[in-house]
């Protein structure tokens, strides 16, 4: 089961080692392609020694923030809970192929995935010795419970529901509040379900409109409140068909998976519990080398600077399916409407401003210097990273450090320095301040980061200040960024990217998660584009998608700043680790092999 499936949330600023004063040097024109990661990676190693029986696997996440309790691997809102989620279900329920696409009629997953494109239909079957930890069948009336849960109209702080699922025939009725069911998803039979789309497209294929976990039907049956559904037990206490359950919660410290013993492949399982723990980003170099935890996965350039000689271990790297990034905040989101509503007046609106303060970061110096050479300039729109293999455009347009150029689109704009204080003026010869959210995350990096990029505005004229004059602590982030708090007018955010290129989850018009709340006929356009059935041609798919890539680009409504090496600590007790298969293939924390009752120190 492929399991970077679902979209995961993170911290925006995030860590490095090394403070980066101003940047005053680079190239001085637009050109495609961007920089490439300075440190290469092996992404596989092999360790000596018998396996030992009933070793209990240690597994560190790193996060100045507790873990949350929120063990949804549906609705789930934090990276960190994912960090525990993907090893409870195994991932995606449904198998995919090396470009992340479902693989139909495969006979061995959890839930088997059929295409009929002339129905319009799209079959889920669950595996006959599939079960939840409490020893009832996973059956048909799970699957289309989590369906009327994501749809459910009461549901208003629902961050996954997305216009995407409204292909599926009567979700919009469902969600608006109009029917009482969703005329398209049916059971056949006890263990299949039927989806009747409205129109098929390429992006079903990944997963476009479908989920790809489920959750058991008698615990929806128990959510009634939903301003306390954190609380509800389908939240604290999921049950689960995939090889682990939940056993015990510390204090968001720690959580002890324990084996499910209903696990339809509980004969593979090598691993029969699993503690995941938080580690503070400062102590982490140590937690490594005192033998504390097994496997530590997304490590920092910082961490990786100050680990990468331990003798105990080893770091294994791929490409990231990541973007960092800096967002305009350009309108706000109609709960009413259920939709973005574009701001004309905004600080930002035109789009010569937001093209100026991307030419004004030198992002090859910062990420170079900032990440230890472990990221790079991310291109295009940021979105397809070299992970995404079928889609990623090594030609992408990329906005390369050029404040010159900055200096004459802000002039054009009529951004100029009317009263000499070396500090613009807008159009109307107002003062204008551009106030900016970043994160802090408990790292020396994230002041002097925050005052790089406030610098290299600065010097075209743009007057930029953090909000309320500081950083900001994750929750107040998190939160005022998505009430769009009218003191943010642009922020640094960051996407843990799904396997579906589909930008409509990030960008759609109706999307909660697009925190730009930018829009236009172009773009609805162009995602249109995307979901046309002649897109199953993938010659015409991949041109489409650069397309659109280079469009996005153009309007620049984030600025793409990094993508990254992901990267993994592996203690040397660990006999085999394949950190490509583990990220994007079918390898499995419960088929690792321990070769002693303890991390090695």
């Amino acid at each position: 089961m492929k399991k970077s499936r679902l979209l995961k949330f993170v911290s925006s600023a995030l860590i490095a080692t090394l403070v980066l004063g101003a940047c005053a040097s680079g190239s001085s024109s637009n050109s495609s392609g961007g920089s490439k990661p300075a440190v290469e990676f092996q992404s596989k190693v092999e360790n000596s020694g018998t396996p030992v029986e009933n070793a209990r696997l240690k597994i560190g996440v790193v996060t100045a923030d507790p873990l949350t309790g929120m063990w949804n691997p549906v609705f789930f809102l934090e990276s960190t809970d994912y960090a525990v989620l993907r090893h409870m279900t195994g991932g995606s329920a449904i198998k995919a192929d090396e470009y992340f696409r479902f693989v139909e009629d495969d006979e061995t997953a959890p839930i088997k995935f059929h295409l009929d494109r002339d129905k319009k239909e799209v079959t889920l079957t669950v595996h006959p010795d599939l079960k939840w930890s409490n020893g009832q069948e996973v059956t048909s009336k799970d699957i289309v419970a989590t369906y009327k849960l994501l749809g459910n109209p009461k549901y208003e702080t629902n961050v996954r529901y997305s216009d995407a699922y409204e292909l599926i025939e009567g979700m919009k009725e469902y969600h608006e509040g109009s029917a009482s069911d969703i005329s398209g998803i049916s059971e056949k039979d006890n263990k299949t379900v039927v989806v009747k789309f409205k129109e098929i497209t390429p992006s079903i294929m990944w997963g476009d409109g479908l989920l790809f976990n489920y959750l058991n039907a008698e615990q929806i049956e128990q959510v009634t409140d939903f301003n306390k559904f954190a609380e509800a037990e389908l939240n604290t206490k999921p049950l689960s068909y995939g090889p682990y359950v939940i056993d015990k919660f510390v204090n968001g410290e720690s959580v002890l998976l324990k084996q499910n013993e209903y696990f339809y492949k509980k004969d593979e399982v090598k691993i029969k519990e699993v503690e995941i723990k938080t580690v503070a980003p400062a102590q982490a170099s140590n937690v490594l080398k005192n033998g504390d935890v097994d496997l530590v996965d997304e490590l920092t350039a910082g961490i990786w600077e100050s680990s990468k000689d331990h003798k105990n271990g080893k770091i294994l790297g791929v490409d990231e399916l990541y973007l960092s990034y800096v967002g305009f905040k350009l309108g706000k989101f109609d709960q009413e409407k259920g939709e973005v509503v574009v701001d004309p007046n905004a600080k930002a609106a035109d789009v010569r401003v937001r093209q100026a303060f991307a030419y004004a970061l030198n992002r090859d110096k910062m990420n170079e210097k900032i990440y230890n050479g472990i990221r790079h300039s991310a291109t295009g729109s940021g979105l397809y990273p070299p992970a995404v293999k079928l889609i990623h455009n090594p030609d992408a347009v990329a906005y390369d450090y050029n404040p010159e150029k900055a200096k004459e689109l802000l002039d054009e704009a009529g951004f100029k320095d009317v009263d000499g204080d070396g500090l613009r003026e807008n159009a109307k010869g107002e003062k204008v301040q551009f106030n900016f959210a970043i994160r802090n995350t408990g790292q020396t990096i994230d002041q002097p980061l925050a005052d790089t990029f406030i610098q290299s505005w600065k010097d075209v004229g743009l007057d930029v200040q953090l909000v309320d004059g500081k950083l900001m602590s994750p929750k107040d982030w998190s939160q005022r960024v998505q009430a769009d708090d009218p003191s943010i007018d642009l922020f640094q955010g960051a996407w843990g990217l799904g396997s579906n290129p589909n930008p409509q989850e990030l960008l759609g018009k109706q999307s909660q998660l697009n925190y730009q709340r930018f829009t236009s006929d172009k773009l609805n356009a162009d995602i249109d584009k995307l979901l046309s059935e002649e897109m199953f041609d993938d010659k015409k798919l991949v041109e489409a998608y650069r397309e659109f890539d280079n469009e996005f680009a153009a309007e620049v409504p984030w600025i793409p700043f990094s993508w990254t090496s992901k990267m993994v600590w592996v203690n040397n007790r660990i006999k085999n680790f394949d950190y490509q298969e583990y990220t994007y293939g079918d390898f499995l924390v419960y088929q690792l092999e321990l070769t002693a009752e303890n991390p090695a120190k």
